[in-house]
């Protein structure tokens, strides 16, 4: 590990308040749990894609409520390549999941938003500095962060929305007047009708801002379907149609699309696979337009490599760019084992932990039902996939532990 990157590290968990690094330390330790009887458990045996496939298939079924997964894993330099799947796509138990079923990513789509709006701002389009007024109208953002009798609504930034740290609600996770996360009044009835627009609205109406702009880090759904509203109002178009101008076509993401708005541009693309709350199918509300900038992708392993090797060797945005999507804050939110920069996440071990673990840190994004997609600099490392189950935050990073060390001891063959 370079020593500028160890530096860059023990900085930024120094800069950690100490509310979040609490946080931290007590999921990690709680991941550290998972980790160990991972392998009591389950011990290696076979070559890298024997044990890559073990451990992909042992997160599926025995007890567990995750039906299927699927993950692809890649080196940077092409050395090595695999993917793999496991379980069924469908509720029946007649489709197996392969490597090539779509899945709805989730919040792994904030990366691709917060990639188009670092686009727009390289092209001068947009300046991180500029307040979201200058892009939004009055009806959208009007009384939609007032703290302390003082309205905050027209200072907040595009960089702060980028940030998470603008401290408007959680439209999705956080109740309502009603005493009800959004995300339970969906599950209660999938076919319900919704709107981004009744989505931001909600977030002024029903909620309640808990800090002033900038004071800390607070994951919010609402920060992402307004920078979708600032793409669209500056380019002029559709965001599914700069989502395939800026990503899908130029990165030939073929099995890649904004779900009921824009189709994948490859044939023949299989039916996504079900999403699971518990023993719930939540597919029906994953398919609704009502998830968009803050949740809207669906795509497969493979594409979702492609799409992060573009954006971490420079080919969608330039060096510095990517630099500063990488300022980690910790974020407030309970139970959020990340630090969040602009659309990205990065999981790390705090060093005194790390020192047993042997954990190399990880940037890019996770989803609440559990997608993944992050690259492990230190091994130059690239990973995809998915579990299809809700509110199931610690499987993908056990799963992107227990593969980092197998790509760690084993030799490619």
């Amino acid at each position: 590990m370079p020593h500028s990157y160890q530096h860059q590290r023990r900085l930024r968990f120094i800069r950690l308040s100490r509310g979040g690094l609490l946080i931290l330390m007590l999921v990690v330790v709680i991941a550290g749990i998972l980790f160990a009887g991972w392998h009591l458990t389950r011990p290696r045996s076979g070559n890298i894609r024997q044990q890559l496939q073990s451990a992909l298939s042992y997160t599926v079924g025995q007890g567990k409520p995750i039906r299927n997964a699927t993950l692809c894993v890649a080196k940077g330099d092409g050395s090595f390549n695999w993917c793999g799947a496991a379980g069924v796509a469908n509720q029946d138990g007649k489709v197996l999941m392969t490597e090539d079923t779509p899945f709805y990513i989730a919040s792994t789509t904030k990366l691709f938003t917060a990639t188009a709006i670092m686009m727009l701002n390289e092209r001068g389009l947009i300046g991180l500095k500029d307040p979201m007024a200058k892009y939004l109208p009055e009806q959208v953002i009007h009384g939609i962060q007032i703290y302390q009798g003082h309205d905050y609504s027209h200072e907040i930034t595009v960089e702060q929305l980028l940030a998470q740290t603008s401290g408007i609600p959680d439209y999705y996770d956080e109740k309502g007047k009603d005493g009800k996360t959004l995300f339970e009044i969906f599950k209660a009835d999938q076919q319900r009708k919704w709107t981004v627009d009744k989505e931001i609205s909600r977030a002024r109406d029903e909620m309640t801002p808990t800090f002033k702009p900038g004071a800390k880090a607070f994951y919010s759904d609402t920060n992402y379907q307004l920078l979708g509203k600032i793409i669209e109002a500056k380019t002029g178009r559709p965001l599914q149609e700069v989502f395939e101008e800026f990503f899908f076509r130029p990165v030939g993401l073929k099995h890649t699309w904004l779900v009921g708005l824009s189709e994948p541009g490859g044939e023949p693309t299989p039916t996504p696979a079900d999403v699971f709350s518990k023993d719930e199918n939540i597919t029906q509300m994953r398919s609704s337009t009502f998830y968009w900038a803050d949740g809207g992708i669906v795509s497969t392993p493979q594409d979702l490599i492609l799409f992060m090797k573009a954006l971490q060797q420079g080919h969608l945005v330039h060096a510095d760019t990517l630099k500063k999507m990488h300022q980690w804050k910790a974020l407030s939110n309970p139970g959020m084992p990340f630090q969040y920069g602009y659309g990205t996440m990065e999981f790390v071990v705090p060093l005194f932990i790390n020192r047993f673990a042997k954990v190399p840190p990880i940037w890019g994004h996770t989803g609440s039902i559990g997608s993944f997609l992050y690259y492990a600099p230190d091994l130059d490392l690239y990973m995809a996939g998915t579990i299809d189950q809700e509110n199931n935050k610690m499987t993908p990073i056990v799963l992107m532990i227990e593969i980092m060390k197998v790509v760690q001891q084993q030799k490619y063959g």
